[in-house]
């Protein structure tokens, strides 16, 4: 399935690790809807839902570190949840935005969601697909434990050189087809495959799975009940919630409901729930489904209008001298720390 926005620019930001990597659909002059993948995904989640939102608006999708083409993690270091936090202020620091407009799937609904109770003053809009709010698991210590462990022994196997496990493209295909979360149809994997494969070196025609080993085991969650509460009372942006109806709840489904009603009380509040029929993939299987609520929801909100009139990039001026760069951070009044990118 395709639509009038189907093509991309792949892009890279520098990052002091290396490099973030994603696709930018739509016009590189007005800022875009930064998309978050989920748990092991990268940016081709998104691929047949963004062609189908409205064809004036702009998309950036990333692969998040450790992911798809971007950069791992240095070695010896545990991934985060808020790691993503740390990526979305550095991508806001490249492209010289004040405001950002995130849209995520469910753990990177999450991360989102963290992003916003932490700089609420930040962020314009927030789409979440299923999932919304981090959750604090039963056994915490032992989960820790479990995530800790297996970073170590992801990090031994890197100190010892040893080589990824390799496999057929037709078995790749199987372990996308068989997900953790619901069965995505073989047709359209090579959304979530494209960027996440690469080929042996030692064994013809073998390929190996890119994606740093150490993001299966991130410590992702913990965030308490009061915690959800205050970030919930922060969001002053507009919010729309969707739910697949064949997915289980990736959070408390109770909890959720009362931090919609903390959100509502607001007197200018814009927050909308919305199920749709489907599985946790939704948006890559029946985009359409997802795409409709969405377009729908940034009309609600005036905000493709927005997005085109008053939302341009400002962009960086490779002449200007470091003071002059840090000028113009605080005429903007950006509340962020400044990060400086080498030419």
């Amino acid at each position: 399935m395709e639509g009038k926005q189907s093509k991309f620019r792949p892009i890279q930001i520098p990052i002091p690790f290396g490099q973030l990597s994603g696709k930018w659909y739509g016009s590189s002059d007005v800022r875009p809807l930064l998309f978050i993948h989920g748990y092991c995904d990268n940016s081709g989640t998104f691929d047949r839902l963004i062609p189908l939102l409205p064809p004036h608006g702009s998309y950036l999708a990333i692969d998040l570190p450790g992911h798809g083409l971007s950069s791992n993690l240095p070695d010896g270091i545990v991934y985060h949840a808020t790691d993503t936090i740390i990526v979305i202020l550095r991508i806001m620091q490249a492209y010289n935005w004040t405001k950002v407009s995130l849209v995520g799937h469910s753990l990177g609904a999450m991360m989102c969601y963290m992003f916003i109770g932490i700089y609420p003053e930040l962020v314009d809009l927030f789409v979440a697909i299923d999932a919304f709010q981090p959750y604090f698991p039963g056994k915490m210590l032992e989960h820790l434990a479990h995530h800790i462990e297996r970073t170590l022994a992801s990090d031994m196997a890197n100190r010892r050189n040893e080589l990824p496990k390799v496999y057929t493209h037709q078995e790749m295909l199987e372990k996308i087809h068989h997900g953790l979360a619901s069965t995505i149809p073989k047709e359209i994997c090579h959304h979530l495959l494209a960027r996440n494969i690469a080929a042996s070196k030692h064994r013809p025609e073998k390929y190996f799975f890119r994606q740093d080993s150490r993001t299966k085991f991130p410590n992702v969650l913990g965030w308490s009940m009061e915690t959800n509460a205050q970030a919930a009372r922060n969001i002053t942006c507009p919010v729309l919630i969707i739910k697949a109806t064949d997915s289980i709840h990736y959070s408390d489904p109770d909890e959720c409901k009362q931090l919609i009603e903390l959100m509502k009380k607001k007197p200018s509040s814009h927050v909308t729930f919305v199920t749709v029929k489907g599985c946790h993939y939704v948006h890559l299987i029946e985009p359409e489904r997802v795409a409709n609520v969405i377009t729908h929801f940034l009309n609600s909100c005036k905000y493709s209008r927005e997005t085109v009139e008053s939302k341009l990039i400002t962009p960086k001026k490779k002449s200007q001298s470091n003071n002059e760069r840090q000028s113009q951070t605080i005429r903007q009044k950006v509340h962020i720390v400044k990060v400086e990118k080498k030419d």
